[in-house]
């Protein structure tokens, strides 16, 4: 394993601006702690494990592992660039806007924009609204959310009148 290269991490960290619930045209502070970093340029990972912690603009995201999957455009006719994919296992929350979702891992596809939390069950939570099943789905370009079921885990939503419900549309706002 090698250390993460400097030049490397400014731009993950500039890549990072894409965790959920953040947006990217927001720009602010990241920051990242951990016990641990391991990375390996060939193989295009960083994995941060020990109390992870993410945050920017008031976001979060804390797991036991965190492990950060780049993309650096270098193989022929690759015009791809940056982190492609964040996998987070273990004691995964993430705290945005006035949402916050539990699970057992998290993934988060930035080329689709889609994170799958499984495990735990996961569990979304907006004021007093839940939903809770076997594996939870959010579309952050189009707000949509799946969600299954199984034998062993039902879906279930709580609904409490007056609340803002599980909206995770862009903000109309952002270009």
């Amino acid at each position: 394993m090698k250390h993460f290269p400097g030049k490397h991490l400014w731009v993950l960290l500039l890549i990072l601006l894409a965790l959920p619930g953040v947006g990217s045209a927001v720009e602010g502070e990241i920051g990242i702690n951990a016990d641990h970093l391991t990375s390996d340029s060939q193989g295009r990972y960083a994995l941060f494990s020990g109390n992870v912690r993410i945050t920017r603009d008031g976001a979060i995201l804390t797991a036991d592992k965190v492990q950060l999957h780049y993309e650096d455009g270098k193989q022929k006719g690759d015009t791809t660039k940056g982190l492609s994919l964040i996998e987070a296992e273990g004691n995964v929350i993430m705290v945005f806007e006035e949402k916050r979702t539990t699970s057992e891992k998290a993934v988060y596809d930035l080329r689709k924009e889609v994170v799958t939390l499984t495990g735990g069950p996961p569990r979304v939570v907006s004021g007093e609204n839940t939903l809770t099943g076997k594996t939870i789905v959010i579309n952050r370009q189009s707000g949509a959310i799946n969600v299954d079921s199984d034998a062993s885990q039902r879906v279930e939503v709580k609904l409490v009148p007056g609340e803002k419900g599980f909206s995770f549309a862009p903000d109309e706002k952002t270009p």
